[in-house]
């Protein structure tokens, strides 16, 4: 087996192809373009055999929110992949030893990551952070409740490569108040409204929606496509959610009125939604709303323990002493003092024990480290210490990364 290597830019193309191959997917001229744009071959890995590209990963540079608002660092990691026939030949553990090695050298304290198979990168060190929900909302009968607070403007039908402007002001302004969001430069933007014909599945080109603030200011967009579809019992069609996202709880309803108001259609959809979506409590019949928990969403982990357990905040007071295993991330292992002003090694008797997989889980406080300890993924040494730390690990904004990466 060779070493891991980057790629020179003339070889973006080689390795996107690569990587498909890997996923089985046909490379869509247009696809491939717009992803060699927005890799950076300098943070490519590639191995060969002989001179084919037959293992890949890169990283790309990101900002992603923790508990409290700050903007941390993250390596953002994608594009991991093994051709047919060329696996379980040790290519996938060489990539993560030294991606992980050059995050943590580039000074980011956390890798975060899709996972394709939720087996795959436990064993790394990685922690499935959030959940990825699917809500499947069937139209009739679908009533909000007539308490909730109503935006004072309506929603707006936008064109999304127009509404750019408007959805970004949006965007930024909820971006400091839910972790797991991730900053977006202009070529984000550009992948957020890429809507190529041939990956569409039958529905329409997308659809934006626009809600304004009490002072006109975009607060809120969901991006949208509907389906034309007509069966014995009359219309039929699906309108499948691609983003919804707002700052405040009435421009998210604002969103969902005007959602709702779309005619011929049967059912609302929406893959890749948030755990605890606010729909699910807004409606007057909850037995409209299925939600399917699809797969574990953003996978996190820690390679700066300090650092990145500095960088968030705490919602209750916090002064423990944790013992961390990380076996494949020699640097991390050992004691740490967390309270609610930082993180420091520390040679103090531990309060906690657990794993570079069950602290990265944990980081964003979307899994608790009381069912971690439940599941005997935490171990208490000192009588009340997991309580009083999944306390303060929780209690903010439910985590959601909206990129898919």
């Amino acid at each position: 087996m060779t070493e891991p290597q980057p790629v020179g830019r003339d070889e973006l193309e080689a390795f996107e192809l690569a990587c498909r191959r890997a996923f089985h997917d046909d490379a869509h001229p247009s696809d491939v373009a717009l992803d060699v744009r927005t890799t950076e071959p300098e943070r490519t890995l590639v191995i060969r055999e002989g001179d084919e590209i037959v293992a890949t990963a890169c990283t790309m540079t990101r900002d992603m929110i923790v508990p409290g608002g700050r903007a941390v660092p993250v390596g953002a990691v994608s594009a991991v992949g093994v051709t047919p026939g060329h696996t379980r030949r040790g290519h996938l553990g060489a990539l993560m030893r030294r991606q992980l090695d050059d995050i943590h050298a580039a000074g980011e304290p956390l890798a975060i990551l899709w996972a394709s198979e939720g087996l795959i990168y436990g064993r790394y060190g990685y922690g499935a952070a959030t959940r990825r929900v699917t809500y499947e909302l069937q139209r009739r009968g679908a009533e909000l409740r007539p308490d909730l607070p109503l935006p004072a403007e309506r929603a707006r039908l936008a064109d999304p490569a127009e509404a750019v402007p408007e959805m970004r002001a949006a965007y930024e302004a909820l971006l400091p108040l839910r972790p797991g969001l991730l900053d977006r430069d202009d070529l984000r933007w550009e992948r957020v409204v890429y809507d190529p014909e041939h990956s569409r599945a039958g529905a329409s080109a997308r659809r934006a929606v626009i809600q304004p603030g009490p002072d006109g200011e975009p607060a809120g967009f969901a991006l949208y496509a509907v389906t034309d579809v007509w069966d014995d019992r009359g219309p039929a069609g699906e309108l499948r959610v691609r983003e919804l996202l707002a700052a405040t709880p009435e421009a998210h309803l604002g969103l969902w009125i005007y959602l709702l108001s779309i005619d011929l259609m049967r059912t609302i959809s929406w893959p890749r939604a948030p755990d605890h979506e606010p729909i699910a409590v807004a409606l007057r019949d909850a037995d409209a709303l299925a939600r399917r928990i699809a797969s574990h969403g953003l996978w996190v982990r820690i390679l700066d323990v300090p650092a990145a357990l500095t960088a968030r905040a705490y919602s209750a007071p916090l002064d423990v002493v944790l013992e961390l295993e990380d076996a494949f991330c020699s640097w991390n292992a050992g004691r740490y003092r967390l309270t609610q002003n930082g993180c420091e090694r520390t040679e103090a008797e531990p309060d906690l024990a657990l794993d570079a997989e069950a602290l990265g889980a944990a980081y964003l406080g979307a899994t608790p480290l009381l069912a971690l300890g439940a599941a005997g993924r935490v171990r208490e040494l000192t009588p009340g210490a997991l309580a009083a730390a999944s306390a303060a690990f929780g209690g903010f904004p439910e985590p959601y990364c909206a990129d898919l990466f």
